[in-house]
């Protein structure tokens, strides 16, 4: 049950009414939006930066940035602003904002009681409260930064379950506190360039990497900020569309992701086709040569057989069987599922690389810099590189099925070690939980499971083959075809499943992973901040997937002119 609060209606001169609520200093973020009242939103926009000494000649430009660009990006994303609250700088900006463009976002301030004015209020210090927000929070506290942790923890319980955006323009001291909270609790920042005091010296700070400045507060921001810049000149509609592009997620990795779960799936699909294509080959090869024998040793002769009998209906199965196989060769060589499944698996995986390169900003997604492509133009450029690449082969011989993202997106990332959400910008240490223990975990568990299908099925093989020295022995050499027949068949899905060739390419690819995690923990920890090493250690892993997968596709390719041979020997052998 949430705590009482007190609660009063303000009715500012300019006849707007807002709900202030004075909570006590236990009083828990949950409980203090429970008694603000504030109407359900999609998005949260936390406004930090200059409340004073601002530049006269940056004014016009920042209340045209708010107005146009920050309230009707709120509006759109059906967004909560908080700020501090009082007739000043940015707040004042934002507010007076809000106000012009008849937006109905719920705007929180939030601000220490002794320091401020408010209509009814006992005292009268010099700042006021804006009297265009909605909601006030007017904290128990004497002097400016106390009110700092009821703003986090308030944006803490709002974005827990939506996202949020942190925007900074101009700033002093205490908005260093505030951007470096927003880090901390992994909100994006934007920051307007060229609106000065601290936006500025992020942005100079930013370009200055991979070096990073002695001001631990400034390091950690460049160093574990989400950080984007708008700069104060550019037009205010690419405001807007950045601030929508942050709240509304990563479109460009959405739509990577997106790509990489069509592929995904299509692949999946032709494998599955590609299984059932070659069982079926085998497994009416065989039935057709067991036929033929039972035929030839039970069967009473053709003249004698009633059309109604079994033998009949045996011996035009005989016939059937034949064309069957042909057609579905014919049907396999036409349609090459098995090549369409090797090309869509290459494209996803290589995708999947890129998204992980891209997460951890390293290698081209690193280095950006204002006249440079940004990480997202590069990882969209190859994106549509890879799919580009893979649409020219045998992989665009069929239309591909969009994934259904109600099954969950992207797919199969919250099976992940540690849960990956598949969108969070991932550190080295959690690049290692995420992608590269978890293919470690893969790794393991395909080569058991591929270690006792090979030692099942070598057994199987050999265990027929000694059970047609018998039949020879015992007089029945008859059967000896059947017994042929199944173990070729068996060795033949050997041969096609890569068995023994995967397990030695999984370990390796085991090994070397290994090998890679081994590196990077014997670095000391400054060798590990070391942008070179974080390099390192991303391209190393991708490489090493890399490595496998494409051996495993030159053997999958090799194996598939094999198969054809075999299934065309089982027709071969059904025809006789």
């Amino acid at each position: 049950m949430p705590q009482e609060i007190r609660k009063e209606f303000l009715l500012f001169p300019n006849k707007r009414r807002a709900t202030a609520v004075f909570p006590n200093v236990d009083a828990s973020a949950a409980d203090i939006l429970a008694n603000l009242d504030i109407k359900p939103h999609k998005t949260v926009i936390l406004i930090i930066g200059g409340a004073d000494n601002i530049d006269e000649k940056l004014k016009p430009r920042l209340i045209q940035l708010f107005a146009r660009g920050i309230a009707r990006a709120a509006a759109n994303a059906d967004a909560v602003i908080i700020d501090g609250g009082t007739q000043s700088g940015v707040m004042a900006m934002m507010g007076q904002g809000v106000a012009d463009r008849g937006c109905k976002c719920s705007l929180i301030g939030v601000a220490p009681l002794a320091l401020v004015s408010y209509p009814g209020s006992p005292t009268q210090p010099p700042v006021s409260l804006d009297p265009n927000h909605s909601h006030f929070v007017l904290i128990e506290g004497g002097e400016w930064g106390s009110e700092l942790g009821t703003i986090f923890s308030l944006a803490g319980a709002l974005t827990s379950n939506v996202p949020g955006v942190a925007i900074l323009a101009s700033g002093g001291p205490k908005s260093r506190v505030e951007a470096v909270q927003a880090v901390r609790q992994n909100i994006s920042l934007v920051v307007i360039e060229g609106s000065g005091g601290l936006a500025d010296e992020i942005a100079a700070a930013w370009k200055a990497r991979p070096s990073l400045p002695d001001d631990p507060a400034m390091a950690e921001i460049i160093a574990d900020g989400r950080i984007e810049f708008h700069l104060l000149n550019n037009s205010i509609e690419g405001a807007e569309r950045l601030i929508l592009r942050e709240l509304r997620g990563d479109n460009v990795l959405y739509q990577a992701w997106e790509t990489f779960a069509d592929y995904d799936l299509n692949a999946i699909l032709q494998q599955k086709k590609f299984d059932r294509m070659q069982a079926t080959i085998l497994a009416l090869g065989v039935l057709a040569i067991t036929l033929a024998v039972v035929k030839q040793l039970f069967a009473p002769p053709d003249k004698s057989v009633n059309y109604s009998s079994v033998w009949w209906w045996l011996r035009h199965l005989l016939i059937i069987l034949p064309i069957i196989l042909t057609i579905l060769i014919t049907a396999a060589n036409r349609f090459k599922h098995g090549n369409q499944w090797l090309l869509l698996r290459a494209s996803a995986e290589a995708i999947k690389r890129e998204i992980y390169r891209y997460r951890t900003r390293t290698t081209y997604y690193g280095g950006w810099a204002p006249d440079q492509p940004s990480p997202e133009q590069q990882l969209s450029r190859k994106v549509q590189d890879i799919t580009q690449a893979a649409m020219e082969t045998e992989a665009n011989l069929s239309a591909l099925e969009p994934y259904d993202k109600e099954k969950g997106f992207p797919p199969y990332m919250k099976q992940a070690e540690g849960g990956d959400d598949g969108f969070s910008k991932l550190t080295p240490d959690r690049y290692i939980e995420v992608r590269l223990q978890d293919q470690l975990g893969y790794f393991n568990r395909s080569a058991i499971r591929i270690g006792r299908r090979l030692t099942g099925l070598q057994w199987a093989v050999w265990i027929i083959g000694a059970l047609g020295t018998y039949l020879a022995l015992v007089g029945q050499q008859i059967w000896i075809a059947v017994t042929t027949s199944i173990a070729a068949a068996l060795t033949s899905f050997l041969g096609y499943k890569l068995s023994e060739d995967k397990l030695m390419k999984f370990n390796q690819a085991r090994t070397e992973l290994v090998n890679v995690r081994a590196w990077w923990t014997a670095l000391s920890p400054d060798d590990q901040a070391a942008q070179e090493n974080v390099d390192m250690l991303v391209e190393h892993t991708e490489q090493v997937l890399k490595s496998e997968l494409d051996n495993w596709v030159q053997l999958k390719q090799n194996v598939l002119a094999e198969l054809r041979k075999a299934a065309t020997a089982a027709d071969s052998s059904s025809k006789r």
